[in-house]
């Protein structure tokens, strides 16, 4: 999950960027720059990117421009603007096929698509306002504003079924013309009011979201020249592609498989309170209400449906502590999945109630050497009730009988552990498993019909980590390395198709100086195979021996 965040004036001036290139023809150049005028300060960044891949025929090209104001219009009160433009070309890309439940041994730059059909199109704006202020320094309000703009438009290339078996193995391959464009306006009022409450501290937090989102999706599917088919075999060991490829619709005129218009609209209210029984023990509880409501219209079948969901979601901690360097913490939270929360689900699913998700989490963080290094440690408990499953009566409609559960354990260690010396450990420990449901699906090794119920979920290791560490040989040099690790995990929702786990070393060597860096990465050291993601029926290799050298600057 990435957290993006828009890089706001902070009132200075300066310039920063970078200019970096890498094996596979990396290009990328980004520039940040801001500056300030008596109450106005704004900040621009910049990025170009243009690369090769490692994979044949894939390639990627974006840039982007997000310019950002901020005017103190008073010493309790300012506003600021963030802007963002970013468009990228690239190739939908599946990787390798699956045979037998495993990745093809098959170089990880082969391709099997459609070389004379390739297009992933993105087009993102998206724009934010936010004014702040400040009754006293107990009470404040902030008020935001975001609308976005996303298009993205694309040609698919995905297997269709599994592979086939004897002396020269095949699997079929669909394509398909997708557009789909989301417009979104929402607005958040948050209060935040701190004063003591029977002589304890008390922060005490509450407020609003409004919304609406709009989302069109639009699919034709690809045929022969002639017509006559959807689906193109290819060899998995000697794939051949040749300029006969099948040519795709290039627009949506005539029939479509797809052409749905979704609208979504939210109203929220929260409270959220953070109470001190004693200077060493916190507790913290609240409660958030949405309405969530949907409507979607099916241009071309009988898929339209309405549907309003409304619930409170809890959560409340306890945080205990007992001196500065040391805490320990419980926490549980309350969620629901509203049935159309995707905004392209069917109508056989619009009278289903939410899903239900239950968080419990136990944990400690212990600040050590004066700060220097800081360790945490975290158990948890994610659990859905009530689930999305395929009805065993009618195939086409789904029921709530299911239920999922991640038990887990997450342990750092980050920070200084001698002079010049820093580390980053961590570990994770993840038992996802379908406890319930009466979905089934056929093995594609087996061959079998077997169900979900006692199934690893998919795309999850149970062990996975990072070890990382740099050292600084004098003051202006620096190298340093690490492990990327993660176990085995299962591509099908029955546990046969499976990814290999993999250990993947990188390095790093740098040159520091007041206005210049340089920087050379060298990723996956070992040249090992590996997958980064996987479907029952393909697997995205990872990145083979590379390198990039940066060159950066800050005045």
């Amino acid at each position: 999950m990435i957290n993006q965040v828009f890089k706001k004036p902070t009132g200075k001036t300066g310039v920063s960027g970078s200019f970096t290139y890498g094996l596979y023809d990396f290009k990328r150049t980004a520039i940040d720059a801001e500056t300030k005028y008596q109450d106005l300060a704004a900040r621009l960044n910049v990025m170009y990117q243009d690369a090769d891949s490692y994979r044949d025929y894939n390639y990627s090209n974006r840039w982007g421009i997000a310019p950002s104001f901020k005017w103190d219009i008073s010493a309790d009160t300012d506003l600021t603007l963030n802007l963002l433009h970013q468009q990228e070309d690239g190739v939908f890309d599946y990787g390798v096929p699956m045979y037998k439940g495993r990745p093809a041994g098959v170089p990880v730059n082969t391709y099997y698509g459609f070389i004379n059909n390739r297009m992933l199109d993105t087009d993102v704006n998206v724009a934010t306002v936010a004014l702040t202020h400040r009754f006293s320094s107990d009470f404040s309000v902030k008020n935001t504003v975001r609308y976005g703009d996303y298009e993205r438009n694309y040609l698919t290339h995905l297997y269709n079924g599994n592979a086939s078996a004897g002396a020269a193995p095949t699997i079929n391959r669909t394509q398909a013309l997708r557009l789909n464009t989301q417009e979104n306006v929402y607005n958040q009022t948050d209060f935040v009011y701190k004063k003591p409450l029977f002589g304890h501290n008390n922060i005490l937090m509450f407020g609003s979201e409004f919304g609406w989102e709009e989302y069109d999706f639009k699919s034709k599917n690809s045929t022969r020249a002639n017509g006559t088919t959807t689906t193109f075999p290819i060899s998995i060991f000697d794939p051949i592609l040749t300029a006969s490829t099948p040519l795709t619709a290039v627009d949506f005129s005539g029939t479509l498989a797809t052409n749905r218009l979704t609208h979504t609209q939210t109203y929220a209210g929260y409270v959220l309170d953070q109470f001190d029984i004693t200077p060493e023990i916190k507790l913290l509880g609240g409660t958030r209400y949405d309405v969530f409501e949907a409507q979607q219209d099916d241009k071309i079948g009988p898929l339209d449906f309405s549907r309003s969901d409304s619930q409170f979601s809890p959560r409340g901690g306890l945080l205990w502590q007992p001196t500065g360097w040391q805490s320990y913490y419980f926490s549980y939270g309350k969620s629901f999945n509203p049935s159309a929360e995707s905004l392209s689900l069917a109508a056989n699913n619009a009278n289903l109630p939410p899903e239900q998700n239950n968080n419990y989490e136990i944990g400690a963080k212990f600040d050590l050497f004066d700060g220097k290094l800081s360790a945490t440690a975290a158990l948890f408990r994610l659990e859905k009730s009530n689930a999305r499953t395929t009805s065993p009566v009618d195939s086409t409609l789904q029921v709530l009988a299911g239920e999922q559960r991640t038990d887990g354990f997450e342990a750092g260690l980050a920070g200084e552990i001698l002079p010049k010396w820093d580390v980053s450990l961590t570990y994770a420990y993840l038992d996802a498993k379908i406890i319930k449901s009466n979905t089934t699906a056929t093995g594609s090794v087996s061959g079998q019909v077997k169900s979900y119920e006692g199934m690893t979920a998919t795309n999850v290791p149970e062990h996975s980590g990072v070890a990382w560490t740099t050292y600084h040989l004098t003051d202006n040099w620096e190298i340093g390395g690490g492990v990327y690790y993660a176990s085995h995990r299962y591509a099908d929702s029955v546990n046969e198709a499976v990814l290999p786990g993999y250990a993947r070393l990188d390095a790093v060597v740098a040159y520091h100086q007041k206005h210049y860096d340089v920087q050379l990465n060298v990723f996956n050291l070992t040249d090992t195979v590996y997958y980064e993601s996987g479907q029952t029926n393909s697997a995205l290799p990872g990145t083979p021996v590379s390198g990039q050298l940066t060159v950066g600057f800050k005045y």
